[in-house]
Formats: structure tokens, sequence, C-alpha cells
């Protein structure tokens, strides 16, 4: 049944009169008179009693018009919200994001887009690029944000760089480190996630981040550990900008040491499109990363 019928035979039902309907409606009489007959071919049943008096809903015309409204005020909040997923303004955006861009990034990337589409609804999962990886391949999120990685060929992935983060080697303010440049460590080392090796690091650097490995997935409690221990924490200063404000933590700086750029990705499958929302959280992410590092 075309909802455009059904929209003429409620005009005429709230009406009674085909000249006023036909007004509202931008319809002549005449097809406003074919279309109610042709749903009352249709249908087989009368839904107007027509008289030199004027239009009167039948009995069965006045449920079917009951259930026609019904029916046109869904298609009509149907046709909003596509609207609004079109413009990314309602919706589900399940996605998940590595301990560091979470922390560099997402604050003040969500905080905005919760602000201006309070109808989204946002499902972020913290975790390491491994666990992110069979997250997005069982369905449950649409992308994940990470530093990159190797990511198996099979489904395939698609793709898209937000920026870069120098890669920093951090220790509490105070640490022995930063007093004396011939200590050589070795001291504890702090990680996010899981790292292969570290290339392009001076043999001091190198000697200093020789101690054992302890990964925490939650950079408050690495700041904490850091701000309390003699551990090195390789990561970026930008996912520790508010302690190093706060001269609480310091880069380890040694001259020898080529700088090196933590790339970071936007990672979905190659098979499923992305919406309207995840693209556009995707450009806030590349705006936000341009605008911290080139400060």
């Amino acid at each position: 049944m075309d909802l455009r019928n059904l929209r003429h035979l409620v005009a005429l039902a709230r009406t009674l009169n085909y000249v006023r309907a036909g007004e509202t409606i931008g319809l002549s009489q005449s097809a406003l008179t074919r279309s109610i007959q042709s749903i009352e071919r249709e249908c087989r049943v009368k839904l107007f009693d027509r008289s030199r008096g004027g239009v009167q809903l039948t009995r069965h015309g006045q449920a079917f018009v009951e259930r026609a409204e019904a029916l046109l005020a869904g298609a009509d909040d149907l046709t909003s919200f596509i609207q609004r997923v079109a413009g990314a303004e309602e919706g589900d955006m399940p996605f998940g994001i590595e301990p560091l861009p979470a922390r560099a990034l997402l604050p003040s990337v969500l905080a905005p887009s919760i602000a201006a589409n309070p109808n989204m609804r946002n499902h972020v999962l913290i975790r390491s690029i491994e666990a992110l990886w069979e997250l997005l391949r069982a369905g449950e999120i649409d992308f994940f944000i990470s530093a990159r990685g190797r990511i198996p060929f099979n489904p395939r992935v698609r793709t898209a760089p937000l920026g870069a983060f120098p890669l920093s080697f951090l220790v509490r303010a105070g640490h022995p480190a930063l007093q004396d440049d011939q200590d050589a460590g070795p001291y504890p080392v702090l990680l996010a996630g899981e790292a292969g090796a570290i290339n392009q690091v001076s043999p001091r650097l190198q000697q200093l981040i020789s101690g054992p490995r302890h990964i925490v997935e939650d950079y408050d409690i690495l700041a904490k550990l850091l701000e309390n221990s003699n551990a090195i924490l390789i990561s970026s200063i930008f996912a520790v900008q508010e302690e190093m404000r706060r001269g609480l933590i310091r880069e380890l700086v040694d001259k020898d040491h080529e700088s090196v750029s933590i790339q970071i990705m936007m990672y979905s499958l190659e098979n499923k499109s992305l919406s309207p929302a995840a693209l556009k959280l995707r450009r806030a992410f590349q705006d936000k990363m341009r605008e911290i590092t080139t400060r």
C-alpha cells in the first residue's frame, strides 16, 4: 500500500472535505478522489460515505485511519532516524582503542562528540592490539585505534593513518639517570602493551631499558608506578602530559638517540562499511592528533 495514498486518506479524514484536504496536501480535488478510490478498491471496503451533506468515515474507515496514522508516524520516525544516523547524530558506536591513544586523545575527542550528539551511544573498549583484533574479527567493534602493529592478512583489513606520536623514555622527576649521564642501569621497564625490539636506540638507553618488562594496560596506574619507582616508561610524552606539566614525570633524553615515531592507525574490516559516525570520529581523531603534535 502506497504511503502517499495513506497520507491523502488521513488528510481527508481530518477535514472531511475534499477541497480543504486537497489544499493541505497540494492535490486537486479530482486527484485526491482518485487516490481515495484506489485505496478503497485495494481494501475492497468503503472507507468514506459520501452525500450531499459532505463526507463521513465509515465504521471500518475510522479503524483504518487510526492504523494508517500509526503506520505513517512510524514511517516518519524511521525516516527521521535514518537521517540522524546519516548525519552521525544517532546510533550505536562500538569501537576499541589502545591505552596510549586512549590516554592521549580519547577524552578531548569524545567529549565534544557526546555534547554535540547526545543521542549517539558510544561503547569504547580499551584493550591491547591483540585483544582488539579479536573483537574486530568477531564483529563486536566496528573499528579500533592503535599503534601500527602486526595485523593478520585474512580477513582483509582497511587501514587509515591518524598521525604519529614521538616515542619517549619517561622517568620520575629526580630519577638517577637524569642526574648521572654515565648511569647505565638497567632499570625496570613499564609498557602499556606488548612491544618488540625497539630499534634506533642509543647504547646508553638500550642498557638503561634492559631490565625486566612490566605490562600494565592502564595509564593512571602506569603514571603512579612511574612516580613511585625508578622504572622507565616507554611510551609518548602525550600520554602523560598532565603529569609532565606538574613536574612529576620527565623525559629521559640522550644526545645519541635518534628520534622514533609511533604511527597511530585506525583498523577496520575491508568487507564492512564504516558508518557516517565512524568516519566523523576518524576525522576528529586525525584533527586532534594534528593539533597536539604541531603545537
